[in-house]
């Protein structure tokens, strides 16, 4: 039988994961086997095939004949954490008569007829396991029915394993998502300043150095002046006994600066610095859509309130738009009635409350 090292082996390692159907089934003589776990019985996550069938021709039991399988049938009704020899309670009869040998098997010119196999529960877990033989090859003996049994708790260890690693590395891949929304560049930092990750903004502005540029995995301003007043704010950041959070602007080529907010943070006993990069020019091209949504209004009253937040004058408004002033201050009206509100900053700083996104979610 495989040493336990190559079942755990498993657990971290694609490849390794990929390849052990085959090697369990070379280890106790079988022509052919398939590992494969899930959250439920009826749902798989992943699959390990020895190779003994083609892509195609799994791809087509997947398809037509997951639910015909006899075996697997009979397998539902049997205590889990088993490996059991399907002879013993699928006759030959049976599984000769079986629409998966006869549409399946058969036509591809192949005798599989004998089957290990069982299913393995571990925690939220539940995996199968399936070696097979040809009806020429001997049936399985006893006590290859107990080596495959002695591996069984290792083997759904494994499958539970690479689920929770599963479900984790799904969890970073949505919160790593859900920053690459937010419109603004968003570092994080070690307490020592070097740069642990950045959402899909923050490495946009590294590679334009306009204004922040990378030095020896640290974040540094072009600036000297700005970088002072920025390794200052990182290091205050760093202290044990920060709480607040400062903010600071940073000179860049062209445009107004930069707007960074710098603060701190636990995780678990270590401390890290969070550095949130606005750009006081970047244009949501969402905004409007989010306005008319909650207050109900017209497409062009929604962007006379999203050129007002840019800190566009009513005139300017009107002359971007090719309306006369006094339908501008018309339209200001309708928006005042429809948003409760009865003053220009009060209606600006109600929407300044709403999150900023990306250019992608227009």
């Amino acid at each position: 039988m495989i040493r336990t090292e190559e079942i755990y082996d498993a657990a971290t390692d694609d490849a390794a994961f990929e390849h052990l159907a085959c090697r369990l089934a070379d280890a106790v003589g079988a022509r052919s086997g398939v590992l494969h776990w899930g959250d439920s019985t009826s749902t798989v996550a992943e699959i390990s095939y020895s190779g003994y069938f083609s892509g195609e021709q799994m791809a087509l039991y997947d398809e037509e004949f997951l639910y015909d399988d006899i075996w697997g049938e009979a397998l539902d009704g049997k205590a889990s954490n088993r490996v059991w020899n399907c002879e013993a309670f699928v006759p030959d009869a049976a599984y000769e008569g079986s629409r998966i040998y006869n549409e399946w098997i058969r036509p591809m010119g192949d005798d599989t007829f004998r089957c290990l196999g069982g299913i393995i529960r571990h925690g939220d877990t539940i995996g199968h396991i399936g070696l097979h033989r040809g009806r020429t090859q001997r049936a399985f003996a006893q006590g290859e029915v107990e080596s495959v049994q002695n591996i069984v708790d290792h083997l759904g260890r494994m499958f539970d394993i690479r689920r929770r690693l599963g479900r984790a590395e799904h969890h970073g891949r949505s919160l790593h998502a859900t920053l690459d929304m937010v419109d603004h560049a968003v570092f994080t930092l070690s307490a020592s300043g070097a740069l642990l990750n950045g959402n899909r903004a923050a490495d946009a502005m590294l590679r334009r150095q306009d204004a922040l540029v990378m030095r020896q995995r640290h974040i540094v301003a072009r600036n000297p002046q700005d970088d002072l007043a920025l390794q200052a704010a990182l290091r205050a950041a760093a202290a044990r006994e920060a709480t607040h959070a400062t903010a600071l602007l940073v000179q860049r080529e062209q445009g107004q600066p930069y707007m960074l907010s710098v603060a701190a943070l636990s995780v678990g006993d270590t401390r890290q610095i969070v550095v949130i990069v606005t750009d006081p020019q970047a244009h949501d091209a969402s905004l409007a859509n989010r306005i008319r949504a909650l207050y109900g209004l017209t497409r062009a009253e929604a962007e006379v309130v999203s050129g007002l937040c840019e800190g566009k004058a009513l005139e300017q408004l009107a002359q971007e738009r090719g309306v006369a002033l006094n339908t501008v201050r018309t339209q200001m009206k309708a928006i005042y009635l429809k948003m409760d509100c009865s003053r220009q900053s009060e209606l600006v700083a109600r929407v300044a409350r709403l999150p900023r996104f990306g250019g992608a979610q227009a």
